[in-house]
């Protein structure tokens, strides 16, 4: 399902693909837009450069598993692990490493399975942290979220250090409250039993892979589009946010992974900066037919439980100042993802 243009896109960062020499890899979330990304992009890496790595890719549908990757799980090391996250990890030799994505992050989870998504990002990141305590695992790459940082009303861009006030009485609160905790569970477990660990802070990572019916804004309006109809808003579309190409996204991963000092690198790219009205248009105008037009509904109308307050803008110094330049403008990004359905359709 990857495209050789992401491929391209991943390995054109200055990654130390020496890092993975003689290693086993654990994936989890292997099915999901950023799982399957590291999967293939470690995949390619490794018959590039004969690094003789094994990589263990984790997801709860063994069936899923077989459509994303498909000749890819003929390849001698690639292996396959069919399990839910919350439950104890199982894997007999090492695991050197481990890319822990897996976890509900979307307003449909948020909204109709708050409790399973709060339980499932905190058992899962105890159960990858259990592992790599059992396996004495290298080092341990998190996948955490913008939302940790709260509620942000100063202009200047969050820095790593920073921290706002975030509201836990709440739903909604399950789960930026449980990334916060699972970054607390990361700090625990090296601190008492010196598992190395860093954390990428992500802000609208997309890419194909997504699902189209998760309830982000993106995905509805992408939705609209193959379905040729008008994209609908929810509010004045005035909000403003960064969306970041996934394959840029796993390049910084893997950046921070194999030359990060830091424990926590932010990844957005600053370049794709639109408000959601304007995304809106742009999206809209990606109908070759030119169907679909932007209209505005009231908030009345409004189900799903969307964060309550306006998310700040991440400060990328610190990833870009070990090699990180993103490199796929908005127009593109959005194009590739429509594309990438369209393919899968025959449309």
């Amino acid at each position: 399902m990857v495209e050789q243009r992401d491929i391209d896109i991943i390995m054109n960062n200055p990654i130390d693909w020496e890092r993975f020499r003689n290693k086993t890899v654990l994936v989890t979330g292997a099915t999901g837009r950023l799982g399957m990304y590291l999967v293939e992009a470690v995949s390619k890496a490794d018959i590039d450069w004969n690094l003789n790595v094994t990589i263990i890719a984790l997801a709860r549908n063994g069936k899923k598993l077989e459509r994303v990757f498909g000749e890819s799980l003929k390849l001698p090391n690639v292996h396959t692990l069919v399990q839910d996250i919350t439950g104890p990890i199982r894997w007999d030799g090492a695991v050197h490493y481990i890319f822990h994505t897996a976890g509900a992050a979307s307003p449909m989870d948020f909204t109709n399975e708050p409790v399973d998504t709060l339980w499932g990002h905190l058992q899962g990141t105890r159960n990858v942290l259990e592992l790599a305590k059992e396996k004495k695992s290298e080092k341990v790459l998190y996948v955490s979220t913008v939302e940790i940082y709260g509620e942000w009303k100063r202009e200047e861009g969050i820095r790593e250090d920073d921290m706002g006030a975030l509201h836990c009485d709440g739903a909604r609160a399950c789960y930026p409250e449980a990334k916060r905790m699972c970054e607390t569970m990361l700090a625990s477990y090296e601190a008492q039993y010196g598992i190395p660990y860093v954390g990428v802070r992500l802000c609208h990572t997309f890419g194909p892979g997504i699902s189209l019916e998760d309830g982000r804004a993106f995905s509805e309006f992408l939705r609209n589009v193959i379905k040729g109809e008008d994209i609908v808003l929810q509010s004045d579309g005035s909000a403003v946010r960064t969306y970041t190409y996934v394959a840029d996204a796993i390049g910084g991963m893997l950046l921070a992974f194999t030359k990060g000092r830091e424990h926590y690198y932010n990844i957005a790219n600053l370049d794709n900066l639109i408000s959601i009205r304007d995304l809106a248009e742009l999206i809209a105008g990606l109908d070759a037919r030119g169907r679909v037009k932007v209209r505005y509904a009231s908030q009345e109308g409004q189900k799903l439980q969307y964060l309550p307050f306006k998310l700040g803008i991440m400060n990328v110094d610190r990833i870009m100042g070990i090699g990180w330049h993103p490199q796929v403008g908005l127009e593109d990004a959005f194009r590739y993802t429509l594309e990438s359905f369209q393919q899968r359709s025959g449309s």
